[in-house]
């Protein structure tokens, strides 16, 4: 009677051993589909340059028994590279014949380079979209239109952008309304004011003296109306900080702690005089 050979014990189950690996490629050569190239951690260096990338082995995949599983038929494995797997080796203590049972979830961090990368990318695209915006609103008619009898149409497109401007800047409804309607008062004047160029006063705001030096630095477009905004914001969030302070404290329009009275005596500086003018006078609507 011929007496069948045992199954080595490797083959066989009794020496099991586990392990948890790095996908490092998932396009294996003819005769290999269907396998993935892996890193065993604990077993295999993560240097490429004590175990290089074509010395790790090519595990088989376990697929779901609702496959064909035979040649040609049914689905292949779509492990990526970098995907974490967990497996056993077949031939036990040997570890040299690897299969994957199972992918685990992971959440990959990028490195310090590609952050940097990213971070690069962003401010090339902010810089590239700020670059943009400055095209179109120097060539819009808001910003040329000086004065004259179109200018009416300006203001209050003037009007309507600030408003809009300071909303889009954290201020809100209230905050916006009063700058607004301080700024509409003044005209929305963004050229010189009065015919002395030397002793008068400039822009939206009445910039003179170290403040309008401080406006033609900020910007070689200071004549514009877009910028000199621009200029109002740069102001506010550094040597008017403490207007700004006030200005975001309050939630009213009117009254002696309104945006509107705040705004005028402790950014534009009114004297009292101008302030009791400013408070007596009517404001527009808004939307």
């Amino acid at each position: 009677m011929k007496i069948l050979n045992p199954i080595p014990s490797e083959y066989y189950g009794d020496t099991t051993r586990w392990f948890i690996a790095t996908v490092v490629s998932s396009t294996p050569p003819t005769g290999y589909e269907g396998r993935v190239k892996i890193r065993i951690h604990g077993l295999h260096s993560a240097s490429t340059e004590d175990i290089p990338e074509y010395a790790l082995p090519w595990a088989q995949c376990v697929v779901p028994t609702t496959e064909g599983g035979v040649s040609g038929i049914g689905k292949m494995p779509k492990i990526l590279p970098s995907a974490l797997v967990f497996g056993m080796f077949m031939d036990g203590a040997s570890s040299q014949v690897p299969i994957v049972l199972g992918s685990l979830p992971t959440i990959e961090r990028p490195s310090p380079v590609q952050l940097q990368s990213v971070k690069d990318t962003e401010v090339r695209k902010k810089a590239l979209l700020a670059s943009k915006l400055k095209e179109i609103r120097d060539t819009d008619p808001i910003n040329n239109q000086q004065t004259g009898v179109n200018f009416i149409e300006t203001k209050k497109q003037r009007k309507e952008y600030t408003f809009q401007y300071f909303l889009n800047a954290g201020y809100d409804y209230n905050q916006s309304r009063g700058i607004t309607e301080n700024l509409s008062k003044l005209q929305f004047i963004s050229g010189f004011r009065g015919s002395d160029k030397l002793s008068g006063t400039f822009g939206l705001a009445e910039w003179k003296a170290q403040r309008f030096i401080n406006l033609k630095s900020f910007s070689s477009l200071y004549k514009n109306f877009s910028t000199q905004l621009d200029f109002i914001q740069w102001e506010l969030n550094g040597t008017f900080r403490s207007a700004n302070i006030r200005l975001l404290n309050t939630d009213k329009f009117g009254g002696g702690d309104g945006s509107m009275y705040i705004f005028a005596k402790h950014y534009l500086k009114f004297d009292t005089e101008r302030l009791d003018t400013l408070m007596r006078e009517p404001t527009g609507g808004y939307s």
